[in-house]
C-alpha cells in the first residue's frame, strides 16, 4: 500500500507544518481501513499529543473551510474543507492514552485500530493486527469490554458489516445482543449520528433486520415495534413491518438517480420504469438532494427515516372495519405526530424535523386521481406544495415505493401508470413550471389589498392571495386588473352574507 499519497500535498505539507505544535500527529483508523479495502478515503481523523482543537481550526482557516468544536473536554474538533472540488471532512483529537498503541488499544474495532505517523512513512502501527482481519474479512472488537466502553459501537458494528461486507465472529454476535440495552445510556444525538452512516452507506432494509435481531432497533426507532405483528388487508401482501422494509427498499432504489451505489441490475422492473421516465430531471432531482437541510445530514436519510416512519401511525391507532376491510383511519396525521417527537428527541433541526413530519403526514396525498387528471391536476398540486412545500418531491418518491410495497406483484399496469404520472406531474410543476403552478408569479400583494379595499391586517389578506394564485393556476386570472376585479367580487358577495 502506498500510504505516502493517501493525503493531498497540499494538505500532507500543512499537517506537517503543525507537528511541532501539537507534539506528535498520526492520522488514524478510516482513512487507513479504506485504503485497504480500496474504497474512498473522504474523512480524515488525526490523534495529537496536544492543541487538538488549534489545529482543527488552523486547518480550517488555512483551506478557507468551517471549523466546529465537538468536544471541548475531550479536545475534539472538525474542519470542513475542500481542495481541487473534493470536500473533507477532518477531525483532531487528544491522544487517549499516553503514546499512540495505548490509544489504539482503547479503539472500538481492529481494523480502525491502525495509525499513521505524520510525516507519512507508509509504516502502519497496527497493534491488534487490523490489517489481518481486513484481509479476512471479520469485525473483531478491540477487546471483550469494547461494547460495555460505548454501547453505541453495537449499531456502528452493524453499519460496518454491511458497508464493507464483513462478517461477525460468534463472540461479536453475543457481545452485541448482551450490551445491546445499554443503548440507553447513550446520548440520542450520538445514536442519531450512527444511525445516519447504516441509512446513507448500507444496504437498510438489511441493516434494519439485523438491528431487529440484535434488539437495537427498539432503542433508536422504539415507534416501529408494534409493526412488527402487524397484520394488514388487502390490497397489502405484506404485514406491517415487511411492508415497511420494502417501502425502505425502493425508496433506496429510486435513489440510483442520484447515482448511489445500487447496481442498476438490482433495481426492481417497475423501479426501472420509473427511473427511466424521471431521469429527465435527473440534475433537477441532483440538486435538491443535495441542497441540505443541514449540514451533517443528507436529505436522502430523512426520506429513509420517514419510510421507516410512514406508517407507525397503524401501530397504535384502533382499525375500523370498512367494506368488508380493516382500514386506520388518520394514521398519517398520527404518524406525523410520532415523527416529530421522535426527530424532536433525536435532535434533528427544525427545519429536519418539519420535513420528516410532512413526509409522514401527507405520504397518502398522491393516491388521489386528481394528481393524474389533466383537467384537474394543476390546482390539486399547488394546493399539495401549499401543504408539504418543498418535502413534497420526496413525498413523491415516498409514495412511489408505497405503491409498490403494497401490491408488489399484484400491482397492475393501470395503478403503477398513475402513481408514475402523479409523481411526474408533481416534479413537471416543481422543476419546470414553479412559477406558474406552485407559487405563481404575484399580481397583487398585501398591501395593494389593504391600500385598495381599506382592510385591516390578518388572515384575511392571505386568503384573499391565496385565493388569486388559485385563480392564476386555473387560469382564470392572468392580470392584475383581472385579480382586483376578482377580489372585489368575492368581498362584495362577502359582505352581502354579512347583511342578511
Amino acid at each position: 500500500m502506498n500510504f505516502k499519497e493517501l493525503l493531498h500535498p497540499q494538505l500532507d505539507q500543512f499537517i506537517v507544518s503543525q507537528v511541532d505544535d501539537c507534539g506528535e500527529i498520526f492520522l488514524v483508523g478510516g482513512a487507513i481501513r479504506n485504503t485497504y479495502l480500496q474504497k474512498e478515503v473522504q474523512d480524515l481523523d488525526f490523534v495529537v499529543r496536544k492543541n487538538a482543537i488549534k489545529a482543527a481550526k488552523n486547518v480550517a482557516d488555512h483551506f478557507s473551510g468551517d471549523f466546529y468544536i465537538l468536544d471541548k473536554k475531550r479536545g475534539t474538533a472538525r474542519a470542513l474543507i475542500s481542495i481541487e472540488n473534493k470536500e473533507l471532512k477532518i477531525d483532531f483529537t487528544s491522544l487517549n492514552g499516553n503514546s499512540i498503541g495505548e490509544d489504539l488499544n482503547k479503539r472500538d474495532f481492529t481494523i480502525n485500530a491502525m495509525a499513521l505517523r505524520i510525516p507519512l512513512s507508509g509504516e502502519v502501527i497496527d497493534p491488534m493486527n487490523g490489517e489481518e482481519d481486513i484481509n479476512n474479512s471479520i469485525l473483531r472488537s478491540c477487546s471483550s469490554n469494547s461494547f460495555l466502553d460505548d454501547p453505541v459501537r453495537t449499531i456502528r458494528a452493524i453499519r460496518f458489516i454491511n458497508e464493507f461486507n464483513l462478517f461477525f465472529s460468534q463472540r461479536e454476535e453475543k457481545l452485541i445482543k448482551n450490551t445491546s440495552n445499554k443503548l440507553d445510556e447513550i446520548s440520542n444525538e450520538r445514536k442519531r449520528d450512527e444511525i445516519i452512516n447504516i441509512l446513507e452507506k448500507t444496504d437498510v432494509r438489511k441493516s434494519l433486520m439485523q438491528m431487529q435481531e440484535f434488539g437495537i432497533i427498539e432503542k433508536v426507532f422504539p415507534e416501529v415495534i408494534k409493526m412488527f405483528m402487524l397484520e394488514l388487508d388487502s390490497p397489502h401482501v405484506h404485514d406491517a413491518w415487511e411492508h415497511t422494509l420494502q417501502v425502505v427498499n425502493y425508496c433506496q432504489q429510486l435513489m440510483v438517480l442520484l447515482e448511489k451505489p445500487l447496481k442498476s441490475q438490482r433495481l426492481h422492473p417497475r423501479i426501472k420504469q420509473a427511473v427511466n421516465l424521471l431521469s429527465k430531471y435527473e440534475k433537477n432531482i441532483f440538486d435538491y438532494m443535495n441542497d441540505r437541510l443541514n449540514m451533517n445530514r443528507s436529505k436522502y436519510s430523512l426520506l429513509i427515516i420517514a419510510s421507516i416512519y410512514h406508517d407507525v401511525g397503524k401501530g397504535v391507532i384502533t382499525p375500523v372495519m370498512k367494506n368488508n376491510r380493516i382500514s386506520f383511519p388518520k394514521h398519517a396525521k398520527i404518524g406525523s405526530e410520532l415523527i416529530h417527537q421522535r426527530a424532536k428527541i433525536m435532535g434533528f433541526s427544525n427545519d429536519e424535523v418539519e420535513c420528516l413530519t410532512k413526509l409522514v403526514r401527507f405520504h397518502m396525498k398522491l393516491s388521489q386521481k386528481e394528481f393524474a387528471d389533466k383537467l384537474r391536476k394543476d390546482i390539486h398540486i399547488h394546493r399539495f406544495y401549499n401543504k408539504t412545500g418543498s418535502a413534497g418531491i420526496m413525498v413523491g418518491f415516498l409514495h412511489l415505493a408505497d405503491v409498490l410495497a403494497t401490491y408488489e406483484d399484484t400491482l397492475t399496469d393501470e395503478r403503477w401508470s398513475r402513481a408514475i404520472c402523479s409523481v411526474n406531474n408533481i416534479f413537471d410543476a416543481y422543476f419546470i413550471h414553479y412559477d406558474k403552478i406552485v407559487i405563481p408569479t404575484k399580481l397583487i400583494n398585501g398591501n395593494d389589498i389593504l391600500n385598495k379595499y381599506n382592510l385591516q391586517p390578518g388572515k384575511e389578506i392571505g386568503n384573499l392571495l391565496e385565493r388569486v394564485a388559485e385563480g392564476q393556476v386555473s387560469g382564470e386570472i392572468n392580470t392584475k386588473e383581472e385579480a382586483e376585479t376578482f377580489i372585489s367580487h368575492i368581498l362584495t358577495y362577502t359582505k352581502g352574507l354579512e347583511n342578511l
